[in-house]
């Protein structure tokens, strides 16, 4: 692994290392966020709201 001074503090941590996990996250929470709004507008549209 390659130590990248500019993005790591005095720990070790690299803040600029990425595992996959913020995409995975950031791609469920869209999706849910997709399916809420389908469901409000199929309940609204069946209430006769829209």
């Amino acid at each position: 692994m390659t130590r990248h001074t500019h993005t790591t503090d005095e720990t070790g941590f690299d803040y600029m290392a990425n595992k996959g996990v913020e995409e995975q996250d950031r791609d469920t929470l869209g999706i849910l966020f997709a399916v809420a709004v389908m469901a409000f507008i199929t309940v609204s549209q069946y209430l006769g709201l829209l």
